[in-house]
């Protein structure tokens, strides 16, 4: 385990090439919890950017250990989330803890998106769910990534807010999270290959392309101009996505994108993950 008096001075042996002295700040900061965000803020200590790098890479192994060890499967896998928020934001907030740097001092999870709520409020965007889409999307407050779109990052929520950059399931999952703080009513859609939110929009339900800067999409006009749409896809757009199933496809999502990166010891955590949580 660090000691906090020893902190200032291992930092500084960071940018040590002696072999030995690696070996040995490799053993220390792997025995964290992989986040010394607030020791390093409280150290007032400003890290040059190579230092920030070899450091987090130092604290990985600990946050995997983290991750592992907190990882609460509920008792009869995935399904058993159904409507648990509680229990879904949680590993949602494991997630994003995960990916994080774990020297940059930031909010946690939740408290992020409490004050996106309030920021919504403050905007009168909490007085309906268009509203709240006008808001978050079409005004470009957040926006489709683009340009990295297989990043692991696109699954860290806190990063999503900071950035306003994310995936189509991470932007449509702030946008529930942040209607369920407001009392809205927003779903999920697991549509196979492009997940979106759903909305109801003077009584119809419309599917909501948050990647897109919100693009509306009724689901009427879906159904009846894709006369050869597959029975999956029919039963995505029809009915609401499990709190389950999102996060199997998140775990998913973050298999993937570890093996195109090819981390494989971040990719077989999530494989082993999404198995664990199999019913």
């Amino acid at each position: 385990m660090v000691n906090e008096d020893q902190l200032p001075f291992m930092l500084k042996l960071l940018d040590d090439k002696e072999p030995a002295i690696q070996e040995a700040l490799r053993e220390e900061f792997s025995d964290t919890s992989g986040d010394l965000s607030n020791e390093i803020a409280a150290l007032a200590i400003d890290l040059k950017p190579a230092d920030h790098q070899r450091l987090s890479e130092l604290l990985l192994p600990g946050r995997r250990e983290t991750l592992v060890h907190e990882w609460r499967v509920p008792q009869g896998g995935a399904d058993a989330l159904d409507e648990d928020w509680d229990s879904f934001e949680d590993l949602l907030r494991l997630i994003s803890d995960y990916l994080h740097d774990g020297v940059t001092l930031r909010p946690a999870l939740p408290d992020l998106l409490d004050m996106l709520a309030e920021d919504a409020t403050a905007a009168k965007a909490d007085r309906s769910e268009n509203k709240l889409r006008f808001w978050m999307f079409e005004s470009g407050k957040f926006v489709g990534n683009k340009d990295d779109y297989y990043t692991p990052k696109n699954s860290d929520l806190s990063w999503c807010m900071d950035t306003g950059l994310g995936n189509p399931i991470s932007l449509a999952l702030l946008f529930m999270l942040v209607a369920r703080r407001l009392d809205l009513e927003v779903s999920g859609c697991n549509y196979p290959g492009h997940f979106l939110a759903r909305i109801h929009l003077d009584g119809k339900p419309m599917l909501v392309d948050c990647f897109h800067r919100g693009r509306l999409i009724s689901v009427e006009e879906i159904l009846n101009e894709n006369k050869n749409i597959s029975p999956y896809a029919k039963q995505a757009i029809l009915s609401q996505a499990p709190l389950g199933h999102i996060m199997l496809r998140i775990l998913r999502n973050l298999e993937h994108s570890f093996n195109k990166l090819k981390q494989d010891e971040d990719a077989k955590i999530f494989k082993l993950i999404f198995e664990s949580m199999q019913p």
